[in-house]
């Protein structure tokens, strides 16, 4: 069967095409409307925010997500439609409709996403005209500006992409991701599966809404779900998942193809988690949080989580101070069962705290390692086998200069 389009960028998976464009919805004159497009339907599974306060994008995509098949994502940022009632849910609707109109497929299999502040309309004719535009450049090949048009405080794009070999065929998966600040998903897989953030991840290999649900949800519990910059869960994140089969590789339940899909999908999404942390709003230092000894899996993760989020601790972070007394506290409020004196926690290979009291070994060592990029925080409760990881940053006063408007 004779393909509808060439594929213009070398790291894009076999059969799809991917532009981005300015129309105005950002004053800055900035591209702010990306467009995905699989030249055959595809496949599709999606994670959306748990926030009840969901954007109109939102409740339109997961329609879409839960019918199993997709063929477009069209995503504008600069505005999240949001809090916008009937008018915003007209909007996306408007949105879905004009890209379905212009590349000729049905609406049905259109999603829709949006970034930005809240409680503010979309220009919707600028918006339909970008559209326009998009699907001309679709039809010419695409370009390579769709990662940029869906930033917002976003300091620079996100995208990567993987290969790899089954049974003698080459299968690839690409994505590209957003945001620096409003950063806590908790991701719920629509149709049920688990994400202001944006995933994109686009696959030539083929496989069943079902698997792609399974594997998905699977990542996210690994990537995602496992980041923080701020401890806010945005109203708009959305992670959205197409396989159109276009590489003859096909990943059925059991096989060599879905094991390879399954670590692949995993390894991109924890590669594209780090980069929005790394570019958390105002922030300097990308920090891992290891819990391990707790009674429970859950525990361990409710005790990272609360390191993670805690303003104290990421203010100090920031500060390069050692307070280890903030991290205890953290630990304490977590909801985890913790038993003080069998807490201890090192930093990179540096044991600050034993039995639950703090120590103060070579001081100048420890406040040299929190002055670094990079902390690794060990914290072993003594009650189980229960181990769980977040990773975050550290909070700046330029945080706040961002978000205090």
């Amino acid at each position: 069967m004779k393909k509808e389009l060439s594929i213009v960028s070398p790291e894009l998976p076999e059969g799809f095409v991917a532009a981005g464009t300015a129309c105005g919805v950002k004053k800055s004159g900035h591209p702010d409307l990306a467009l995905l497009y699989s030249e055959t339907e595809a496949a599709v599974a999606a994670a959306f925010t748990s926030n009840r306060v969901a954007a109109a994008p939102v409740r339109l995509s997961r329609q879409v997500a839960g019918t199993g098949r997709c063929r477009a994502v069209i995503a504008n940022s600069g505005c999240a439609n949001a809090a916008t009632g009937e008018r915003g849910e007209g909007d996306a609707r408007r949105m879905a409709e004009a890209t379905a109109r212009l590349l000729g497929i049905d609406p049905g299999l259109v999603a829709v996403a949006s970034t930005g502040r809240i409680g503010t309309y979309l220009p919707i004719d600028r918006i339909e005209a970008g559209i326009e535009d998009l699907a001309g450049l679709i039809r010419s090949g695409g370009n390579s500006a769709a990662a940029e048009a869906i930033m917002t405080t976003d300091t620079r794009p996100k995208e990567t992409a993987r290969e790899f070999a089954v049974g003698g065929r080459t299968a690839r998966i690409w994505g590209i991701a957003k945001g620096a600040g409003m950063i806590y998903p908790r991701m719920r897989v629509a149709g049920e599966p688990h994400a202001t953030m944006f995933c994109f991840l686009l696959t030539d290999l083929g496989a069943e809404p079902g698997l792609l649900r399974s594997a998905l949800s699977a990542a996210l519990e690994r990537s995602f779900n496992r980041i923080t910059v701020d401890g806010d869960t945005s109203t708009n994140d959305t992670v959205i998942l197409l396989a159109n089969g276009a590489s003859g590789v096909r990943a059925e339940p059991g096989s060599e193809g879905e094991a390879a899909f399954r670590e692949n999908l995993s390894r991109i999404s924890r590669e594209l988690a780090w980069m929005i942390v790394a570019d958390g709003e105002g922030a300097g230092k990308f920090v891992s949080i290891e819990v391990g000894g707790a009674k429970t899996a859950g525990d361990a993760r409710r005790a990272a989580a609360a390191v993670a989020n805690s303003l104290l601790f990421k203010c100090a972070l920031y500060g390069g101070t050692p307070n280890w007394g903030r991290l205890l506290a953290a630990l304490g409020y977590s909801g985890a069962e913790i038993a003080e004196d069998r807490i201890s926690v090192s930093l990179g290979d540096l044991e600050v705290v034993r039995a639950g009291l703090i120590l103060d070994p070579a001081p100048e060592r420890a406040g040299e390692e929190l002055r670094g990029k990079r902390i690794d925080l060990r914290v072993d409760l003594g009650l189980g086998e229960g181990r769980d990881v977040y990773y975050t940053c550290d909070i700046s006063p330029e945080y706040v200069e961002i978000n205090r408007g």
